[in-house]
């Protein structure tokens, strides 16, 4: 598989009853298809509970969702097809629709810590009403029959997918011999990405955020399988971690201040101190 380049309620690190136990020498395709299976049972799984409006499935939702996506961009020497193109659409509007719901129950919790309550009182009903209008949205997405036809076509493709008609070199391949270089690959992206993180525009520290997440959920995913990951990898991957939360503190802080229309108390200070820290975290070579 060669040249390619992801604060949770869940470990994703350990995932208890979840972990998969598999014999060494996985292949690539049975490998995708373990985690590929097993993201889409999770999603599924939550789903109930999130049309409830239950944040942490909401939130459990969104990360499986990511992995799924992850795990496919990882292994796309092997699952490129157009069949997936269409399905990655339709996944982006379920996204939206667990994103927007989880950043207003994330905004409207900043909101009630201490150090904002004084501050963002007068901006408190109106950030519950954008959050109730975001669960109202998300439920009627999850409840559809757009979101059940994903759901079908998603298991189609991953079961009999128009990937499984590519290369048998790359499906067959040993997933512990083929992942050394895709992390690199990911991992040097992020590194050269975050080299001049202060300079970077909301866009590019979004998409740095991403990438981020991205390594760290593929690291302990392949974990899970029982795949062999380099040191070098683990340690990446905490660092990956820690970098995700901290440019996801930002985002939060600065969508506080959208809600509100107004700086948070000690704005400046906690958006420096937050930028300094991800630039000393991505310092640090692997």
């Amino acid at each position: 598989m060669k040249g390619v380049e992801s604060p949770t309620p869940t470990n994703v690190g350990n995932r208890g009853s979840r972990h998969v136990s598999i014999l060494a020498g996985l292949d690539c395709q049975t490998a995708f298809q373990k985690i590929a299976r097993n993201c889409v049972h999770l999603i599924q799984e939550q789903r109930e509970t999130a049309i409830k409006a239950d944040p942490d499935a909401v939130h459990t939702m969104r990360i499986e969702l990511t992995r799924l996506r992850a795990a496919v961009l990882f292994f796309s020497p092997m699952t490129d097809d157009d069949a997936w193109l269409e399905i990655e659409k339709e996944l982006r509007w379920l996204n939206s629709g667990l994103g927007k719901a989880r950043d207003h129950d994330v905004t409207v919790s900043y909101a009630r810590r201490k150090r904002y309550r004084r501050w963002a009182r007068s901006s408190r009903r109106t950030m519950l009403r954008a959050e109730q209008k975001a669960n109202r949205g998300l439920r009627k997405k999850l409840a559809s029959d757009r979101y059940e036809r994903l759901m079908t076509a998603v298991n189609r493709w991953i079961a009999n997918g128009p990937w499984l008609k590519n290369d048998l070199s790359v499906r067959f391949a040993r997933v512990d011999e083929e992942i050394d270089q895709r992390l690199r690959g990911w991992r040097k992206r992020i590194l050269r990405q975050g080299r001049h993180i202060r300079a970077l525009h909301r866009k590019q520290l979004h998409g740095l955020r991403i990438q981020c997440k991205r390594y760290r959920y593929l690291v302990a995913t392949l974990q899970d399988l029982g795949v062999n990951i380099a040191k070098q990898d683990l340690r990446f991957a905490k660092t990956a971690k820690s970098v995700h939360g901290t440019l996801g503190d930002l985002r939060d802080l600065k969508r506080l201040r959208r809600a509100a229309h107004s700086r948070p108390p000690g704005y400046l200070k906690s958006k420096r101190r937050l930028l300094q820290r991800a630039e000393k975290l991505l310092e640090r070579r692997p």
